[in-house]
């Protein structure tokens, strides 16, 4: 099945930006090739932009505070134990992270440098800045990925956070099996709980993807060909809603 994931609310959407962001540098690191290192810089700056916010760090700490709060009221299994010692674990990491607003590199000219040229509009330009020519060409790939791993760890916290409470929302889901031949459909909520993510799954094989609106009382989903042309043959499909 391919899944499709729609934020019901500015912090989940907050939540899935980070999350997609700390995916992303991860496949580049792994990548193997002179320019996926370009990707690493550029995304490591996006990472800094939006994880050096102090107020997602409280935003997360409430929300993990929260969540534990939850699973005291329920049943006291090996499995919800374990969720909770490691919600506040990551409580802790949060806390002792050195994020900080106005997040600085530690006097690394280096890097306060490629920041510069990736703000700039042709971005880093290895023909610019023979320094990052000379890093490229005689980093090699183990130390590149070295040093990318060692620039994230002031950051792993926000990501384990994010995992971890990505994880909960999405096994709180209830699914539902649709069938509609009009190509849109208006899936009613419950106004009185608190809808977090839209999570819809077609088959492999379909050849159109689904969009959503959305207020507090109903989903409204739409599904289109690439070109944006109306699907309006029979689908059948999964929608599920999750909240924290």
């Amino acid at each position: 099945m391919i899944q499709y994931e729609f934020p019901l609310n500015e912090r989940i959407r907050k939540f899935l930006r980070i999350e997609e962001i700390f995916s992303k540098m991860e496949a580049q690191v792994y990548a193997k090739n002179e320019f996926s290192s370009y990707n690493c810089f550029n995304t490591f700056f996006e990472i800094i932009a939006i994880a050096s916010r102090a107020d997602l760090k409280v935003e997360l700490i409430q929300e993990i505070e929260k969540q534990r709060s939850k699973m005291k009221t329920k049943m006291k299994t090996k499995k919800n134990i374990a969720i909770n010692n490691e919600l506040y674990r990551t409580r802790l990491k949060l806390e002792k992270s050195k994020t900080t607003p106005g997040f600085n590199f530690g006097g690394d000219k280096f890097l306060t440098e490629l920041k510069t040229r990736a703000a700039s509009p042709f971005g880093i330009v290895a023909s610019d800045f023979p320094e990052f020519q000379y890093w490229l060409k005689k980093t090699s790939e183990i130390d590149k990925k070295s040093y990318f791993e060692n620039k994230l760890n002031d950051f792993l916290p926000i990501k384990i956070a994010i995992t971890n409470l990505m994880q909960i929302l999405r096994k709180n889901i209830k699914n539902n099996s649709i069938e509609t031949n009009s190509g849109s459909l208006q899936y009613k909520l419950d106004p009185l709980l608190k809808n977090d993510l839209v999570i819809i799954s077609l088959g492999e094989s379909s050849k159109f993807y689904p969009s959503i609106s959305s207020n507090k009382y109903a989903v409204n989903v739409h599904f289109s060909k690439i070109n944006n042309e109306v699907y309006n043959k029979s689908i059948k499909f999964k929608i599920g809603i999750a909240s924290f």
